[in-house]
């Protein structure tokens, strides 16, 4: 072959590699946390969302490779992660990654009184995108922190009843204290009368109720009327000779930082 054919094969063998590998992509994208809430609390789980928004400085489509992530709890790490698989950044455009993720309230429970008397609970999301390696990009940081109050359950407390067990005018008395330094709104009651294993529904009257730090509020519950129902009760009661019944739920509440979400159980106070 003349030398010059070679040449030219040699280069265009070269020329077809890098169209193969597409674009040559130099400018790494610009990363930052779009978002960050807690979402959640029970009694055993502070949950929260994270977004991490990347946008493609380039005017071709970018490929990801994976977002490395760690969680701090009062500066201190609780767990890390990873998601991969992302789909690619489009030309000059933006990309969403969503991470949700939660805290057990028991390792909340083992951070040290001096930070926990701050009355604050202080999460850090931090972490890196990797593009693929092709690019020769260095990972691109982010990194966002919330502080919220330290979410504390309302404390349930059942008062009595009143009216003939069972029948339309019983009524189940208990109240919900506000023990928060913040004020929230009691959205919903959904509880349950469970008799000889089986479950009936409960009404609670009121609709939503604002409450401040520090108060308390009564709440009452009555059984739900309908004609299905009331044959099903008595042909409960008429099957079982022993009475055994218990209240269970959830009581909803909806704060400035997130959902409370407290299950409510009256068996020992009902018996």
């Amino acid at each position: 072959m003349p030398k010059h054919a070679a040449v030219f094969a040699f280069c265009a063998a070269l020329l077809a590699g890098c169209a193969s590998q597409g674009p040559i992509i130099t400018t790494p994208p610009t990363v930052s946390v779009s978002s960050f809430d807690s979402v959640s609390f029970s009694p055993t789980l502070a949950k929260y969302e994270a977004k991490v928004l990347i946008h493609n400085n380039a005017g071709v489509d970018l490929e990801l490779r994976r977002v490395d992530y760690t969680v701090d709890l009062f500066d201190t790490p609780l767990f890390t992660d990873s998601i991969s698989g992302l789909r690619r950044a489009g030309a000059n455009g933006d990309q969403i990654v969503t991470f949700p993720f939660q805290i057990a309230m028991d390792d909340i429970a083992k951070q040290s009184i001096d930070l926990l008397s701050e009355q604050d609970l202080r999460v850090t999301f931090r972490g890196e995108v990797l593009t693929a390696a092709r690019y020769g990009m260095d990972p691109q940081p982010f990194t966002a922190s919330v502080t919220v109050p330290l979410p504390r359950i309302p404390d349930i407390s059942y008062v009595g009843s009143e009216g003939t067990p069972l029948s339309d005018a019983w009524r189940l008395n208990f109240t919900v204290m506000n023990t928060n330094s913040f004020p929230f709104t009691l959205t919903s009651v959904k509880t349950f009368m469970v008799l000889n294993g089986k479950k009936y529904s409960l009404l609670h009257a009121r609709g939503a109720i604002e409450m401040k730090p520090g108060e308390t509020v009564p709440v009452v519950l009555q059984m739900e009327n309908s004609p299905g129902k009331t044959l099903g009760l008595a042909l409960n009661l008429a099957e079982n000779r022993a009475l055994r019944f218990n209240v269970t739920g959830m009581v909803t509440c909806k704060t400035p930082y997130g959902w409370i979400f407290i299950p409510l159980n009256l068996e020992e106070a009902l018996n």
